[in-house]
């Protein structure tokens, strides 16, 4: 969920889109859910693709990778065309073991 969906604004100085620190608490969330611990989230693949906004790009997919302990950001794909609708929201790329 795009954080301006929630009825809350940004906080001063940040960006109203997605963002990876977004995609990375979504995952958390996620991997908590399932009861994993933080140690077994190594390697988990998790995505997210969302309208563009007003720029010259339409569409946003990015991916976060878990890598010794940190979200690591492996994916930023900007489009000029429309996100396909199986191509939006939260997505599991590669789940814990």
């Amino acid at each position: 969920m795009n954080p301006t969906e929630k009825g809350n604004g940004p906080p001063k100085g940040e960006c109203d889109h997605f963002q990876p620190a977004d995609l990375a608490r979504l995952a958390e969330e996620y991997l908590t859910g399932k009861s994993l611990p933080p140690e077994k989230w190594e390697g988990t693949r998790f995505g997210y693709g969302a309208g563009g906004g007003t720029g010259p790009f339409k569409a946003v997919i990015t991916e976060v990778e878990r890598r010794q302990g940190n979200w690591v950001v492996v994916r930023l794909d900007r489009r000029k065309t429309e996100l396909e609708t199986a191509d939006a929201g939260f997505k599991v790329v590669r789940d814990a073991a």
